[in-house]
């Protein structure tokens, strides 16, 4: 009787383990398949996959990635590489000095200012000193405030949507992604009014700016006075932990708000605008150009003051209305056809010439080549830029009726 008791224990033990086993072997299938959908989701290559991948090429396309991140051959231990003959310095220095910008890290939380360089000057006609100890959102247009919140926040629901890759210049969809991939090593690329400043310029500084202002073409137009003075920058970079891994920050520091978790670390750099530099509008040459800026209807929604000269309204004559109210009949379609295909060539150059109606009701041949601005992080497009010409001054009575072919012009 004991011996049958005795052997119906060692049973239930048995299964007992047997079980507890089982359930081991469960919960650890279970983490492993966890951590290689959170590798899945850090993979770009594996994300971007149409069907699900299984394990094993997961892995592979993982080590295949962390491969072509460090770099292959004159890469020193921690993966940047740097010439010998460089020193860190002067590789920062050529480096901005190429891109025409600045480099700047904030606290994500708080957006403080922890560095910025010194060739914010040039760029933006701000004493480094300036920026310290002041915050981004300071920097920034008022109504920039909101997106440049979006960009620094860390959570995962405020970045759930679309990504811009900086590396093939596609937006992916992005569905739910780990905190560890949305938080570390995660892109910004946005847009933004920063505010300019007043400081004094050396010569070197003050031909660079200009350089700069030209090439871009990106003032807003002169300020009224007593009012900030901006410029738009188009800023790319990654959300990274802070502070890096064995480096410890002061107190004071700390106390100063630089202690979050993560911080961005960006380069700014002056973005093509659709508004002429005050220097355009300042010139002694009468211009035989201006600018304007369209939603994807072809209203005119701003218009630079060189119109004026250029067709004789003024600009908020033609705020809010149609272009096609200004082209000739027998030219509308052409026009209508161009705003069309723009919209699909997304930021490619379309050239249409036309008959415009200045404001004494004669016809002025214009060239309009126009491109589109899209949101780098949604793909949406936001606004149609352009430059239209008066080509050759040649201007004919509504009584003329020879007329040259239309062409297209794609510029590739």
């Amino acid at each position: 009787m004991d011996h049958c008791k005795s052997e119906t224990c060692q049973c239930g033990i048995s299964s007992a383990a047997s079980l507890n086993h089982s359930e081991i072997e469960r919960r650890r299938r279970n983490k492993m398949t966890q951590y290689i959908t959170e590798l899945s989701d850090m993979v770009p290559t594996c994300s971007a996959l149409a069907r699900k991948p299984d394990k094993l090429t997961i892995l592979r396309m993982a080590v295949s990635h962390m491969k072509s991140m460090r770099g292959t051959g004159n890469t020193s231990t921690d993966g940047a590489y740097k010439p010998s003959f460089l020193t860190e310095q002067e590789l920062k220095h050529l480096i901005l000095e190429a891109a025409d910008g600045f480099l700047f890290v904030v606290a994500a939380e708080t957006g403080r200012v922890i560095y910025v360089s010194d060739s914010v000057t040039p760029v933006l006609n701000h004493p480094q000193s300036e920026w310290f100890g002041s915050t981004l959102y300071e920097q920034v247009h008022p109504d920039d405030v909101d997106k440049l919140r979006e960009q620094l926040s860390t959570s995962e629901n405020s970045m759930t949507g679309r990504i811009l890759d900086l590396k093939t210049g596609t937006v992916k969809k992005e569905g739910q992604q780990s905190s560890m991939r949305m938080c570390m090593g995660s892109r910004r690329s946005f847009i933004c009014r920063m505010r300019c400043g007043s400081a004094p310029l050396d010569h070197i500084s003050l031909n660079r700016l200009s350089n700069m202002r030209k090439r871009y073409r990106n003032g807003l137009g002169p300020s009224k006075e007593g009012e900030a003075q901006y410029s738009v920058v188009h800023c790319t970079g990654y959300i990274k932990a802070w502070p890096p891994a064995g480096m410890t920050i002061p107190e004071e520091d700390t106390e100063a708000g630089q202690g979050g978790k993560y911080c961005l670390v960006a380069i700014g750099r002056l973005q093509v605008t659709s508004s002429p530099v005050s220097m355009d509008m300042n010139g002694l040459s009468v211009p035989t150009e201006f600018l304007s800026r369209h939603n994807s209807d072809g209203v005119i929604t701003f218009v630079d003051p060189r119109c004026i000269n250029v067709i004789g309204y003024q600009p908020q004559d033609l705020l809010g209305k149609d272009i096609l109210e200004f082209c000739h009949p027998e030219d509308q379609s052409h026009l209508r056809e161009s705003f069309q295909q723009v919209v699909k060539l997304k930021g490619q150059v379309l050239s249409v010439m036309y008959r415009f109606r200045m404001k004494n009701r004669e016809w002025m041949l214009i060239r309009t080549s126009s491109f589109t601005f899209q949101n780098p992080y949604s793909d949406e497009i936001e606004y149609i830029i352009c430059t239209n010409t008066n080509v050759n001054g040649w201007k004919s009575s509504p009584n003329q009726l020879l007329f040259p072919n239309l062409t297209l012009h794609l510029s590739l």
